[in-house]
């Protein structure tokens, strides 16, 4: 079995404004193997770059391929405790717990603001 993987949007923004290297780590991925907050779809379909709406509609294909993880309570009650203890911001707070919950690696390249979480896998796409 693959090993779950939560992507950030920090991966999807570079894919979409063209980075290589996120098209590269993308193009590798098997379809429908990854996860992504329900956070990380609202910042990417109200980002600067989705005002064009063929950039709206490769995202919503590109979201299409995985699977969407919903924020409920538990997220939220560890989220908001992971913010409390770390001083994290909200979005990442959010991205921590809900990698948290599915039991996955958060797929970021904001490791430095959250390494200092023990239990938390992370993986530096590139």
């Amino acid at each position: 079995m693959a090993k779950k993987l939560l992507i950030s949007n920090d991966v999807f923004i570079d894919y979409l404004v063209g980075e290589p290297r996120a098209k590269e780590f993308f193009e590798q991925l098997p379809e429908g193997i990854f996860y992504y907050s329900a956070l990380t779809k609202l910042e990417l379909l109200s980002a600067e770059v989705c005002s064009d709406s063929n950039v709206r509609s490769a995202t919503a294909a590109m979201l299409s391929l995985g699977k969407k993880a919903e924020i409920d309570d538990a997220i939220i009650g560890v989220a908001a405790e992971l913010r409390r203890v770390h001083s994290l911001s909200l979005p990442d707070s959010v991205m921590a717990a809900t990698a948290l919950h599915l039991k996955a690696e958060l797929v970021t390249k904001n490791v430095s603001a959250l390494k200092k979480i023990k239990e938390l896998l992370l993986m530096k796409p590139y």
